[in-house]
């Protein structure tokens, strides 16, 4: 058995692996649940055939076990356009790193590394043009000097006391705000997944710098709700993005062993990314308005339960109100060996449903672009229903996108949607 084997599949590909070549131990068990909850990656042992499968999802990233590690990589565009999809569908600014930095173990892990290079690039970036400072309201009841507000109470039972000291509430301008506390807190997770040395100690003396006048906190995805950007915090924005990735798309932070120094796991989930993607192209170049409707109800059980309406998109009409075409994503493989579309029947029902509810006969589902791709319509038997399946080619319209030629951009990402939302 070799350890430390690393098994590399693409995205909804599925592996098999002789069972004496991969060694689970009992403490991979709760990050085995953790990815298979998270629809990340499913692991089987075939006892008969006596062998390991590996089933991969729509995640892309990177799963550490104790004796082997499992990488994601994309399907459905390459490295250098991924990174570019990202900053596009998130609104960030990942960074590519220099080409010999990312060649490393045949660039396994590398996404991973190019969100840690252009986090830390970004938080050099905040120090040299100094962190963001906020109030923050102090209470001291043993003041030798009368200060902001005096607290009426606590100074009635100092009095009592004979303390002759001043019970006050003042504000002080401080570091220690939730701006600061996500960047260390994204420091640490940063620190722990990186693989490079070199980078390991220059988050050490960030942590290091960061520590003299920031607590370190414990972040979560519920934190980002409570943050609020003006003109003065504004550019701490796209370095929180870049920290939303990092806290919402790692797995169990807890070590397997004291001197492990990586997290577990690390995944992205490309159907937001996709679906981004798409309805922001369509938004920003097509000729008609495209919004996403709100959930409507639409089917309700004699037992109280419910199901909801919500397609990704709806495009509608030049006034505005009345609905033209309605649009899903479904960031799926969609095409067989054998060249096939394999369109899957809940999509086309789920089509129905939203087409149904919204009282039109045409619906689109739209799938990313490979070389088998070919459009196709599903006409429904005795209703006049129609399904259509597009694709988009995710690294054409990337290569668009960063077209300089603005004229020439506009033109070619319009005629690109056309051919697609016919």
């Amino acid at each position: 058995m070799e350890n430390n084997k690393t098994i590399e599949l693409r995205e909804y590909e599925s592996l098999s692996y002789d069972q004496k070549n991969i060694l689970m131990v009992p403490e991979d068990q709760v990050l085995l649940e953790e990815l298979e909850n998270k629809k990340f990656l499913t692991i089987r042992s075939n006892d008969r055939l006596k062998k390991i499968e590996f089933k991969a999802e729509s995640k892309i990233g990177v799963a550490q076990f104790t004796n082997f590690s499992v990488i994601i990589n994309p399907k459905f565009t390459n490295i250098q356009n991924l990174v570019k999809l990202i900053n596009y569908a998130w609104n960030v600014e990942v960074d590519l790193m220099p080409e010999s930095e990312i060649k490393f173990k045949n660039e396994n892990n590398m996404l991973v590394e190019i969100i840690i290079s252009s986090f830390l690039h970004h938080c050099k970036n905040l120090i040299m043009q100094g962190l963001y400072k906020s109030y923050v309201s102090h209470q001291d009841t043993s003041m030798p000097c009368l200060r902001g507000k005096l607290l009426l109470v606590q100074q009635l039972q100092n009095d009592v006391r004979l303390n002759a000291k001043f019970a006050c509430e003042y504000d002080e301008l401080e570091y220690d705000n939730l701006e600061n506390q996500i960047l260390l807190y994204c420091l640490y997770r940063c620190r722990d997944l990186t693989k490079f040395d070199s980078k390991k100690n220059e988050f050490n003396s960030m942590i290091q710098q960061m520590e003299q006048f920031v607590e370190y906190k414990t972040i979560s995805m519920e934190h980002f709700k409570q943050l609020n950007y003006t003109r003065l915090n504004q550019y701490y924005e796209k370095t929180h993005g870049l920290c939303k990735i990092i806290i919402q798309n790692m797995g169990i932070s807890d070590f397997y062993k004291p001197e492990t120094s990586f997290v577990n796991s690390f995944f992205i989930d490309m159907n937001t990314i996709f679906e981004n993607f798409f309805f922001k192209l369509v938004n920003e170049y097509y000729d008609l308005v495209c919004k996403k409707p709100k959930s409507s109800l639409s089917w309700k059980s004699t037992l109280g339960k419910t199901k909801f309406n919500e397609p990704d998109g709806i495009i509608y009409e030049k006034n505005g109100v009345d609905v033209k075409y309605i649009l899903d994503t479904k960031y799926k493989d969609s095409v067989k060996d054998d060249g096939t579309n394999n369109i899957k029947r809940e999509d086309l029902r789920q089509m129905l449903d939203y087409m149904s509810h919204q009282e039109k006969n045409e619906g689109y589902l739209i799938y990313p672009k490979t070389s088998k791709s070919i459009p196709d319509e599903y006409r429904a038997e005795n209703r006049d229903y129609t399904i259509k399946i597009r694709f988009i080619d995710i690294d054409t319209a990337m290569d668009l996108i960063y077209q300089k030629d603005d004229e020439i951009r506009e033109k070619r990402i319009l005629e690109l949607l056309q051919k697609i939302i016919d």
